[in-house]
C-alpha cells in the first residue's frame, strides 16, 4: 500500500514554506533590461496569489488537523429540581440544585488517528499547491515563447524592409537609367508589404508583452526588457527517463499519496469507533437545600454501545470503500502523467527536427538563391520578379524557423510542466543526415 510518509510530509512542508519565504523576501523589480526564461518562470511564480493562498489551505488544514486530536471541550453542568411552580423565584426550596463538570473522552485511538489523517490533508493541500506553481511556471514558459517568437519575427521583418527598400532604391535608379518602370512597381509592392508585416508584428509584440506582464501581476502595459537571444535547446533526458522522474516530481501524485494516507487513518479512526466505546465522566456538587440541607457531591459516568443499532461498524465500511477509492485513484492518476510525458517529448523531438532541416538545409538553400539572383539583378541578368520571390522565400523560411523555434519553445515548457520540474537542457546541435535518409524509407 502506497503511503505518504511524515518525513515526506514535513520535506513537502519546508519546500512549499521556502518557497512562500522567497515570494515574500524579493522585491518588485523593474524587469526592464534583456530578461530570460529562467527570470520570468521565477517571478512569474514569486509573484502569484495562488501560490499564497495554496498554503495559507495547508495551514488552515493543519490547525483543523490539531484541532481533531484534542479532547472535546469540558462541559458545566446546572440542575435545578422541583421548584414549587407557586414559588418559581424559591430556589431555596428545590428539590435538588446541583452544579458539575463533564468531560467525554472517545475511543481510544480515534484522536491520533484523526490528527495523522488531517496533517496528511494538510501535506496534499501543499502539494497542490506546488501543483499551482507548475502551472503558473509553464504558463509563463508559453508566454515567454510567444514573447520570443513574436519579437524574432519582427526582428527579421525590419531587416527585409530595409533590404526591400534598397531594392526599391535600386530599381528607380535602373528606371532613370532607361530601367522598365515594371521593376518600380514590383519594389513598391514588396516594400508595402513588408511594412504590413512590420506593423503586425509590432502588434503581436505588444500582445506577448501585455500577457508576460499580466502573469507577473504586474500593469499589462509596463515596460519590460527585450527576451534575450539564446541558442536552440533540446531536453538531454530520454522518453524513459523523463517518465521515471514526472512518477517521482509530479504534485499531483504526492497529493493523491497523502491523500491515500490519510483516508487510511480516517478508515482507523472509524476502525477504533466501531470497537471501542467512547465514555464520559463527571464529578457533581449538590448544594444544601430542599430536604437535604447539607453540602454534598457526586459523580457521574457513562459509556457507549457502538456494537448496537449498525451506525459505527457503517461508518468504518464507508471509509474502509474510501481507502479503496484512494487506493485505485493514486493507481489511475500516473495514466494520464505517463501520456502527457510521452506528448510532450514526441512533440518536442519532432519540432528539433523540423527546426534543424530548415536551419541547416533551407535556409542556407534559399540564401545561395537569393545571392545569385541579386547579383544577376545588380549585372542586368535577371528581372525583378525573380528576385523578389527568392526574397520571399528567404523570409518565409526564416519566418518557419522563427515557428519552429516557437513550436520547440512550448514543446519543451509542456515536458517540464509534465514531468514536474526543470528537465536538463543542451544546445541544438546540426541535423543528422541519418535522420533524413530514415525519414525518406519511412515515407516509402
Amino acid at each position: 500500500m502506497s503511503t505518504f510518509p511524515p518525513v515526506r510530509a514535513v520535506a513537502v512542508a519546508a519546500a512549499f514554506v521556502a518557497l512562500l519565504a522567497a515570494t515574500e523576501a524579493a522585491g518588485d523589480e523593474p524587469l526592464t533590461g534583456p530578461i530570460d526564461r529562467i527570470t520570468i518562470v521565477h517571478e512569474a511564480v514569486r509573484r502569484h496569489p495562488g501560490v499564497r493562498a495554496a498554503e495559507q489551505r495547508a495551514r488552515a488544514t493543519s490547525l483543523s488537523a490539531s484541532a481533531a486530536g484534542r479532547l472535546p471541550a469540558p462541559e458545566v453542568m446546572v440542575q435545578v429540581w422541583q421548584v414549587p411552580l407557586a414559588r418559581p423565584y424559591a430556589i431555596g426550596d428545590a428539590g435538588m440544585v446541583m452544579v458539575g463538570v463533564a468531560q467525554s473522552f472517545p475511543s481510544p485511538g480515534a484522536r491520533d488517528a484523526r490528527e495523522r489523517a488531517g496533517e496528511q490533508l494538510a501535506a496534499a493541500e501543499r502539494e497542490m499547491g506546488m501543483d499551482r506553481a507548475r502551472l503558473i511556471h509553464r504558463d509563463a514558459e508559453h508566454a515567454f515563447a510567444d514573447y520570443v517568437e513574436a519579437s524574432a519575427r519582427h526582428g527579421i521583418h525590419i531587416e527585409h524592409r530595409e533590404i526591400a527598400a534598397r531594392g526599391l532604391a535600386l530599381a528607380r535608379a535602373r528606371h532613370a537609367g532607361g530601367g522598365p518602370i515594371t521593376d518600380v512597381a514590383q519594389a513598391e509592392v514588396e516594400l508595402a508589404r513588408m511594412d504590413a508585416d512590420v506593423i503586425g508584428d509590432r502588434t503581436r509584440v505588444i500582445g506577448s508583452r501585455a500577457r508576460l506582464n499580466a502573469l507577473l501581476t504586474r500593469d499589462p502595459m509596463a515596460a519590460l526588457g527585450p527576451p534575450v537571444a539564446i541558442e536552440p535547446e533540446v531536453a538531454t533526458w530520454d522518453l524513459a527517463t523523463s517518465i521515471a522522474n514526472a512518477r517521482q516530481s509530479r504534485p499531483q501524485l504526492r497529493a493523491v499519496d497523502a491523500e491515500l494516507h490519510a483516508r487510511t487513518e480516517e478508515e482507523r479512526a472509524a476502525a477504533r469507533e466501531a470497537t471501542l466505546p467512547s465514555f464520559s465522566v463527571a464529578a457533581l456538587y449538590f448544594a444544601p437545600v430542599g430536604t437535604v440541607p447539607v453540602n454534598g457531591y457526586g459523580a457521574n459516568a457513562s459509556v457507549s454501545l457502538p456494537w448496537f443499532w449498525g451506525e459505527a461498524g457503517a461508518r468504518r465500511d464507508a471509509a474502509r470503500e474510501q481507502v479503496l477509492a484512494a487506493r485505485t485513484e493514486a493507481r489511475a492518476a500516473v495514466i494520464p502523467i505517463d501520456a502527457e510525458v510521452a506528448t510532450a517529448d514526441t512533440n518536442m523531438r519532432a519540432a528539433a527536427l523540423r527546426l534543424q532541416a530548415l536551419r541547416d538545409r533551407a535556409l542556407p538553400a534559399s540564401h545561395r538563391s537569393h545571392d545569385a539572383l541579386s547579383a544577376g539583378y545588380e549585372a542586368g541578368r535577371t528581372d525583378l520578379l525573380a528576385l523578389l520571390m527568392a526574397r520571399r522565400a528567404v523570409v518565409d523560411i526564416e519566418s518557419e524557423i522563427v515557428v519552429a523555434r516557437a513550436n520547440l519553445d512550448h514543446a519543451l515548457a509542456e515536458l517540464d510542466a509534465s514531468v514536474g520540474a526543470e528537465v536538463p537542457r543542451r544546445t541544438l546541435g546540426p541535423l543528422d543526415p541519418a535522420v533524413l535518409e530514415e525519414g525518406r524509407d519511412h515515407g516509402r
